[in-house]
């Protein structure tokens, strides 16, 4: 057998893994898909927008990355992004994160990234100094601003909101979906080529109406905000998460699947912790960091 040898290279803060002319190079970006760039709508259905006839648009949506990392489940390591960065996902396009070079042309079952507060060498990718400054004052990893619209019978109801969450979440065992077949773990880096792998975030998540999706095809998953739009009792315009806190979870349309959840806030900040996702619709192990 041929033996392999891994070198680990350091350049711009990242670091990665070197090896032969035959190897692959691969690139990890992040996009937030239509729902963060443009607007999740209303949709009776409940197919593709939010069930009880609000939609939402999102002005910010902050995501500091930190530790992305491929590896095999043997622990062998390819490459590991040292760095952290903060991403605005309202920005149009994909954006690029770090790129591996001269990655072995195989098999790399183990990818694991991480949403974690900013520290003192976090930079900015499409975002200003400003929101640097704002996540790393106030302790967050994700960060969602935004407004919420309905119809009414006097005029369009429009509520605000400015959510900020602190908990680090480990997203590892990462798995693609594939159009045909089972799925597949990882990355799969072929000899001579560029392969890029997405880091998608999923911003309707926040209004989920369930923690964890039900069997297949026993009870959809729905997008709601009449609660959230309820819990302003001050009638101020805009939904904290102190008002969330403070409204008792109606268990007739949310479904906290077990988990001691008693309240929207909770709720809310539980969903939190599944944006992350994989090359689109591709999941991963989703957990507290340390």
């Amino acid at each position: 057998m041929k033996s392999r040898r891994f070198v680990v290279c350091a350049l711009w803060g990242f670091v990665a893994a070197c090896g032969g002319s035959a190897d692959g190079r691969v690139t990890f970006t992040t996009w937030g898909e239509s729902f963060i760039e443009e607007q999740i709508p209303s949709d009776p259905t409940g197919e593709a927008g939010f069930v009880d006839g609000w939609q939402v648009t999102f002005d910010k949506f902050l995501v500091v990355f930190a530790g992305i990392e491929l590896a095999d489940q043997a622990g062998r390591v390819a490459g590991t992004m040292g760095a952290s960065l903060l991403v605005d996902h309202v920005q149009p396009g994909r954006k690029t994160l770090v790129t591996f070079s001269d990655v072995e042309a195989r098999a790399w079952d183990r990818v694991s990234y991480r949403i974690a507060p900013p520290h003192a060498t976090t930079t900015g990718v499409l975002t200003d100094a400003a929101d640097l400054a704002f996540m790393s004052t106030n302790g967050y990893a994700l960060f969602v601003e935004g407004r919420a619209t309905k119809a009414g019978a006097a005029g369009p109801i429009e509520k605000s909101f400015r959510w900020g969450f602190s908990g680090a979440t480990l997203y590892s065992r990462c798995t693609q979906v594939p159009e045909v077949g089972l799925p597949l773990e990882g990355v799969v880096v072929r000899a001579g080529a560029d392969e890029s792998v997405e880091l998608t975030i999923h911003g309707d998540h926040f209004f989920y109406d369930r923690l964890r999706a039900a069997p297949e095809g026993s009870a959809p998953t729905g997008l709601r905000f009449e609660a959230m739009a309820a819990a302003d009792v001050n009638a101020d315009g805009e939904v904290t998460l102190e008002e969330l806190n403070a409204t008792p979870l109606d268990v007739r349309v949310y479904d906290p699947s077990g988990f001691p959840v008693t309240h929207l806030g909770p709720f809310v900040t539980s969903l939190a912790r599944t944006v992350g996702h994989f090359q689109g619709e591709g999941e991963c192990v989703a957990g507290a960091a340390p």
